[in-house]
Order: structure tokens, then C-alpha cells, then sequence
């Protein structure tokens, strides 16, 4: 844990003190209860935290990165973030976890969208049958 205080003293100036203390305010407010960090998985990265990709996810868009690739460099480029994020830092970051994760989860918000149309279709025919 020393080594990993000193290294954080080191690579303090890189990365400014207000976007240290926005994403440690955004992530401290985050519920990520809701997500298993580690779930099991024949599929899909089982090195990383879930809770890491989705807050990592989260600094692409304030960031307003158009590619994981930016992303990569800018965590790799400003350790601090990463380490809020929940990566550890001693490990490289590769793209295709943030492809897999975001993959997985695109098709379980297809298959969350798809169950509503299917809940809708049978509210609108009970609907229907009831106003016949």
C-alpha cells in the first residue's frame, strides 16, 4: 500500500486537482450496488471490476472521448482517474475488455427492451379487449 501512496505523490501534478476532485465526488455518489463487480462468466472479463468499466465508461463521456482508444490513453496518461475508477493501476488496461463489456451489455439492454415491447404488446391487447 506504500508503494502505491508513492506512486499516486508521483503522478499528482499530471492530472489537475479539479478533475480529481469532480470524479471522486461523481463516483462516491455512484450506486453501483446494483451491478455484480465481479460475476461469474464463461464469457465476457472476469480481471476486471464491472464497477471499473462502467465508471470508466462514465469518464468517456465527460470526457467526451470519440473512441475507447482516447479513453485507454487518457487513463494510462492520468493514473489518479483510473485509480478512482477502480483499476489497479499496476496492470495495463487493454481494449477489448471495454469492446466485451460493452458488447455484454448492449445485449442485455436489447434483451431488457425487448421484454418491454413484449409487457407493452400484452397491456395494449388487454387494453384493446377491454375496451371492445
Amino acid at each position: 500500500m506504500y508503494q502505491l501512496q508513492q506512486v499516486l505523490n508521483i503522478i499528482d501534478p499530471f492530472t489537475s486537482k479539479l478533475k480529481i476532485d469532480f470524479y471522486t465526488s461523481l463516483f462516491s455518489n455512484l450506486d453501483l450496488s446494483s451491478i455484480p463487480e465481479f460475476p461469474p462468466s464463461k464469457f465476457g472479463p472476469t480481471d476486471y471490476s464491472r464497477h471499473a468499466l462502467f465508471r470508466a465508461i462514465i469518464v468517456i463521456k465527460a470526457e467526451k472521448f470519440g473512441e475507447i482508444s482516447d479513453l485507454i490513453d487518457y487513463l494510462s496518461n492520468n493514473l489518479i482517474i483510473a485509480h478512482l475508477c477502480g483499476f489497479d493501476i499496476t496492470k495495463r488496461i487493454v481494449n477489448f475488455v471495454f469492446i466485451l463489456f460493452l458488447m455484454i451489455l448492449l445485449i442485455k439492454i436489447m434483451s431488457f427492451i425487448e421484454d418491454i415491447k413484449i409487457t407493452l404488446l400484452l397491456i395494449v391487447c388487454l387494453v384493446f379487449l377491454l375496451l371492445k
